[in-house]
């Protein structure tokens, strides 16, 4: 066990609790065994570079920080998300205080997994949720 692999383990654990996220739940995020990840937080293996960019990706931290270095959690800033929000009952478009207070832990853990996919599987994803619209519309105007 090496001093890195030790730096890097704890930070993992870091990350990872701080996303809310279980070894399972990450291992499959980025395609490798719930047994890897709890090697590499116990600091008994290190992961490959390909591995630890898809952590740096998944966490959205620079590769330096995920290390266990000093360095700075992200190299440049990114533009905030924006999501219209709307109101329930009527329908009309809200302004959110702040964003965790509007999403539940299921919709920031499905923009997680979202993130963490390869660009051809994001396609693929919202190909399929327009299918599922498209489904819905359907039934409703059925239903009427």
């Amino acid at each position: 066990m090496t001093k890195n692999s030790t730096k890097f383990g704890a930070r993992l654990r870091e990350l990872r609790e701080e996303k809310g996220v279980s070894m399972i739940e990450l291992a499959r995020a980025i395609g490798v065994s719930d047994a890897a990840v709890c090697k590499w937080e116990n600091g008994l293996a290190e992961p490959k570079l390909s591995y630890v960019l898809r952590l740096a990706e998944y966490f959205d931290c620079t590769v330096d920080y995920i290390s266990g270095n000093d360095g700075e959690y992200t190299a440049t800033a990114k533009p905030a998300v924006k999501i219209a929000v709307t109101d329930g009952k009527t329908g009309k478009r809200i302004k959110p205080p702040h964003l965790s207070a509007v999403l539940t832990p299921d919709e920031h853990q499905i923009i997680g997994t979202y993130s963490a996919l390869t660009p051809d599987m994001q396609k693929l994803f919202k190909e399929t949720l327009r299918t599922w619209q498209s489904v819905k519309a359907i039934n409703k105007k059925s239903d009427t």
